[in-house]
């Protein structure tokens, strides 16, 4: 395959600095990207749209499972398993407020912040990542926050740029994989 079928990846490696193994078309919905809104009222933020374009489905370093806005008949979709891992979140964070686990929201949330936060991504051991759709910034970033099986809540960056260079610093392991994403061919329905 030439690297001019990927313009898209070719186009962000440097500003997303991951390497990348047998690069896939992205599988997305582009009705999705440009017309989903979140809870806030607006859509996705440039970069988590930056990433999926240049990306599509696949496993960050390893580990990590960034949902994508998939086309109708795809499993894992941003849309659909976040909505389900979101509800799951907010479930469990209204519950541990009623039992006053304040550790849960140590060390960077609140429980306002928790019920505003919408999953996008997974790890593989069940550490998930959120925007907080209530702190939106002015050039439509949200914030996002690493949460350790719902239990902790830490803003890890700005935007998915800043996060993603938490992650690695956090979850990459260059001596055993100089891979850091692998695309995934997204499972049909």
């Amino acid at each position: 395959m030439s690297s001019g079928q990927y313009p898209a990846e070719v186009e962000h490696k440097d500003v997303w600095n991951l390497s990348v193994s047998q690069p896939l078309a992205p599988i997305l919905s582009e009705h999705t990207i440009e017309h989903h809104r979140l809870p806030d009222g607006v859509g996705f933020p440039p970069s988590y749209v930056s990433f999926v374009r240049a990306f599509g489905w696949g496993r960050l370093f390893g580990l990590w499972l960034i949902y994508t806005p998939v086309s109708s008949g795809f499993a894992d979709g941003v849309v659909g398993r976040g909505r389900y891992l979101t509800e799951q979140l907010h479930d469990d964070f209204s519950e541990a407020r009623v039992e006053g686990y304040d550790w849960k929201i140590e060390p960077d949330g609140s429980w306002d912040t928790a019920q505003r936060l919408t999953v996008f991504a997974m790890s593989e051991n069940g550490d998930y990542l959120a925007w907080d759709t209530g702190a939106r910034d002015d050039n439509d970033e949200l914030p996002i926050y690493h949460t350790a099986r719902f239990n902790s809540l830490t803003r890890i960056g700005s935007n998915l740029y800043e996060a993603i260079e938490w992650l690695r610093e956090r979850d990459s392991a260059p001596d055993f994989d100089p891979t850091q994403f692998r695309p995934l061919v997204p499972a049909a329905l």
